[in-house]
C-alpha cells in the first residue's frame, strides 16, 4: 500500500492530483480502516499526509506499514494539523479527512467530476454512521439523517461542513484566521475553515453517499470526546468566531419538518447528551485561562 505522489503516464495525467490530508492522535483504532478505504478508490491520482499529535499508541507506526511517507509530528491543536497538511498538499484539490471516517470506493472519483461539472469551489460529503447497532449510534443516525434533508448550507446555522477544497481556497482562507489563533484551536477548526471559506465562495454543494463515519458507539465514549471538544474550543470564541460557535449549540434547523419526527427527537436527545460534556470542558478550560491569565499577571 503505497500514498505518495503517483507516478502516472498516459491520459490519467490529465486527472488532476487530490491530496487527502488526516489529523491524528490515537487514532489507531481506525486508522488502517482509513487508508484501506483510500487504497481502494477507483481515482487513483492521490496523495496522503498525515499530521499526527503526538500519538501515544501505534498510529505513526500504522500509518507507515499502510504506506503512508508523508507523515508529521505537529505540536499545536486540529486547527495547526488542518493548516500544516494544506501547506504540505500537492494537489489541486485537498480532502480534509478524519481518521474515522471511510470513504466508499468511488468517493474521490465522484467528488472531482461534481465540483468541475458545476464549477464548485468546495464539496461537503454526505455521511451515514458506519455501524447502526445500538441506541447511541442510532441518535447519531437520526442527527445525520435530519441534516441531510434539510440541507442547510449556510455556515452559521448548519453542522454541514465541506470536506473537499480547491486548494488555492484553502490557502487563501487562512489568510483570515488570525495568525495566534491557529496553534491553539481544536474542536471548532472546521466550523472556522468553513465560515472564512463561505465569505469567499458560496460555490458549494453536497455529494450523495459518500462516507461512512465511525461514532461513539458509547457514554464512556462520548464523555472524553466532547469535553475534549469543549476544552479546545475556549480560544475559538474570539470575535467573528464567537456568535458562529454559539450558533452551533442550539439544536438543528429544520426540526419537525418535512415529516422528520423521529429524527428530530432523535437529533435533540443527541444534542442534549452531547452537550453536557462539551459545556463542561468548554467551563473548566475557561476558568483555566483566567487562572493563567491571572498568574501572569501576578508576577
Amino acid at each position: 500500500m503505497g500514498f505518495t505522489y503517483f507516478i502516472l503516464t498516459g491520459s490519467i495525467m490529465t486527472l488532476p492530483l487530490v491530496t487527502i490530508s488526516i489529523p491524528t492522535y490515537n487514532s489507531s483504532k481506525f486508522l488502517q480502516l482509513c487508508l484501506s478505504a483510500i487504497e481502494n478508490q477507483t481515482y487513483k491520482n492521490i496523495e496522503i499526509n498525515i499530521i499526527d499529535g503526538n500519538s501515544k499508541d501505534n498510529t505513526l507506526d500504522i500509518a507507515r506499514q499502510c504506506g503512508v511517507t508523508e507523515v508529521r509530528v505537529c505540536g499545536g491543536g486540529l486547527l495547526q494539523a488542518r493548516y500544516e497538511g494544506i501547506k504540505l498538499a500537492r494537489g489541486d484539490y485537498v480532502l480534509l479527512l478524519d481518521s474515522d471516517q471511510i470513504l466508499a470506493p468511488d468517493t474521490v472519483g465522484r467528488s472531482i467530476r461534481w465540483m468541475e461539472d458545476r464549477a464548485l469551489d468546495m464539496l461537503v460529503l454526505e455521511e451515514d454512521v458506519y455501524r447502526c447497532e445500538n441506541f447511541i449510534e442510532k441518535l447519531f443516525q437520526c442527527d445525520r439523517r435530519l441534516v441531510h434533508a434539510v440541507k442547510d448550507l449556510d455556515p452559521y446555522t448548519s453542522v454541514l461542513l465541506p470536506r473537499v477544497f480547491r486548494k488555492n481556497l484553502l490557502i487563501d482562507l487562512f489568510r483570515n484566521i488570525p495568525e495566534f489563533l491557529i496553534p491553539k484551536v481544536g474542536g471548532p477548526d472546521h466550523a472556522m475553515i468553513y465560515f472564512e471559506a463561505w465569505k469567499i465562495s458560496q460555490k458549494i454543494d453536497m455529494l450523495p453517499k459518500a462516507v461512512k463515519h465511525i461514532e461513539p458507539n458509547s457514554l464512556r465514549v462520548m464523555i472524553p470526546k466532547f469535553y475534549r471538544w469543549g476544552y479546545t474550543s475556549v480560544d475559538a470564541h474570539y470575535e467573528q468566531y464567537d456568535e458562529l460557535l454559539n450558533r452551533k449549540e442550539r439544536f438543528r434547523k429544520g426540526l419537525f419538518s418535512k415529516g422528520q419526527i423521529k429524527d428530530s427527537l432523535g437529533s435533540i436527545l443527541l444534542l442534549l447528551i452531547k452537550g453536557v460534556p462539551y459545556k463542561t470542558g468548554y467551563y473548566v478550560g475557561k476558568m483555566r485561562k483566567l487562572f493563567s491569565r491571572a498568574d501572569t499577571n501576578n508576577k
